[in-house]
């Protein structure tokens, strides 16, 4: 019989605005279907929304690709409840995504009280624990970890790290001794696998086609890049934002930016897409943009790469190479000035030049997602909590 691994997190499929967090899960699923069997248990209705999904079945079973998806509806998820899905599948592991995440919060509270039996538990922060991301409402956040030490809701977990400055934001939140192991998150086999360079609009001096594609929320740093954009008062720019609003109060200050900006840039809201639809409109851009202030992983980067856009983004992220690679540009934020310069540099750029750059982006990604130990590393890790089991 096949061993049984059950998922609990925010958000699934047919979800597409829950960021690299989903998709990671996804990939999971996707990338070790083939060994395991898969269940999640999630929410009926995406980030941002409150209405279900459309053709599926709410607090029920639905078949999801490869995976046995339950969907629970608003409130009706709890401790109780939590067990008594893990009674029903009897899994050998848990894979627990986010820290602070609902369900996670209500499977650890069900552990807590004895509700489910001896488990072995995988949870992957994201990471939640990085100095910046817990600074973005900070006392709730704190509030809540200390509780948590306090009934020592985590005990016992092997945590997940991305990589491993990840994995040291653990141990500064939880102590040296916890159990923690390093795997990059999961990625799909291939990115836009039809992708061709043809899809690439022309570039010529004094015009620059930008994107931004995430959440709008003050992590990605959406008004920093717009404030930034403000001080180019030469050539033809246009940035697409793709993404929900996550945080509504910050959408209304970069708005008021917008509505600042020189005649001579013009900036689209687009809302959310699609994955793949998304994807092509990256892919009809020149470069991607997003200073963010952290990145766990940075899930969009490899996507935008993939589409054949060099990156410009802050050094906040693991992809400390793309500037040696020729793909893209890391920025210190504490230097704004050079965004600006970068800007400038991008919308003068040649076409002869772009198409050398976009090729490098491109082969970035394909070499990235053909890397043997992206698969290897989580393979250890789910081995390590199914052997634990046994």
């Amino acid at each position: 019989m096949r061993r049984r691994i059950l998922i609990f997190c925010d958000y699934y499929l047919p979800g597409f605005k829950g960021g690299g967090g989903m998709w990671s899960v996804v990939n999971l699923v996707n990338r070790f279907a083939r060994q395991y069997d898969f269940f999640v248990v999630t929410r009926n209705h995406d980030l941002t929304e409150t209405t279900p999904y459309e053709g599926v079945l709410t607090n029920s079973w639905n078949d999801v690709g490869p995976a046995k998806v339950y969907f629970f509806g608003k409130g009706e998820l709890n401790a109780k409840k939590a067990a008594e899905l893990v009674a029903e599948i009897r899994p050998n592991a848990i894979y627990l995504n986010s820290l602070f995440s609902l369900p996670v919060i209500k499977f650890l509270t069900a552990r807590r009280k004895g509700l489910v039996g001896e488990l072995p538990v995988i949870l992957a922060p994201c990471g939640e624990l990085s100095k910046a991301a817990l600074k973005i409402k900070a006392t709730k956040k704190k509030l809540f970890l200390a509780y948590a030490k306090a009934v020592r809701l985590y005990d016992g977990v092997i945590w997940k790290a991305s990589f491993e400055a990840d994995a040291a934001d653990i141990r500064d939140v939880f102590g040296a001794d916890v159990d923690v192991m390093t795997a990059p998150d999961l990625v799909p086999e291939a990115i836009l696998p039809d992708y061709s360079p043809s899809w690439k609009p022309a570039k010529s001096p004094g015009r620059v086609k930008l994107v931004y594609l995430s959440r709008i929320s003050p992590k990605k740093n959406l008004a920093f890049l717009l404030e930034r954009l403000k001080e180019v008062v030469d050539g033809e720019i246009s940035l697409d934002i793709i993404g929900p609003v996550d945080d509504e109060a910050y959408w209304q200050r970069c708005k008021e930016i917008i509505a600042e900006m020189p005649k001579n840039i013009s900036v689209k809201a687009l809302g959310a897409y699609p994955n793949d639809e998304a994807l092509r409109r990256v892919a009809e851009s020149h470069f991607f943009v997003m200073p963010t202030l952290n990145e766990n992983f940075g899930y969009v980067f490899i996507e935008a790469l993939a589409a054949g856009c060099p990156i410009i983004i802050s050094d906040n992220t693991v992809w400390t190479d793309i500037d040696e690679r020729k793909a893209g540009w890391q920025i210190p934020l504490g230097e704004p000035e050079r965004f600006v310069s970068q800007i400038k540099n991008c919308l003068e750029m040649d076409n002869a030049e772009y198409l050398r750059m976009s090729a490098n982006a491109r082969n970035y990604s394909e070499e990235w997602l053909s890397r043997d130990e992206i698969n290897e590393a989580t393979g250890r890790v789910l081995s390590r909590a199914l052997d634990d089991r046994s």
